[in-house]
């Protein structure tokens, strides 16, 4: 597996992306709205995928949880 500082010595660098633009704002325009919604619906998409509290136990809390309601139906 690649470190996160390793580099791949065939990777050509990223391009210039304002210089494709810089003769058409409309079209850099757009796609800066449509990243927008993309980043929103990520969001949106992270917050749903987000863990909730539940009420279901397992593993050591269950048993724990079990012995503590059997001992208070006994007393």
């Amino acid at each position: 597996m690649p470190r996160p500082d390793q580099v791949n010595p065939h990777q050509k660098p990223w391009p210039d992306f304002e210089d494709w633009f810089k003769d058409q704002p409309e079209t850099a325009a757009a796609l800066s709205g449509e990243i927008a919604k993309l980043r929103d619906e990520i969001a949106a998409l992270r917050s749903d995928l987000a863990p909730v509290p539940s009420l279901i136990v397992t593993g050591r809390q269950a048993i724990d949880e079990f012995k503590r309601l059997t001992n208070a139906q006994q007393n």
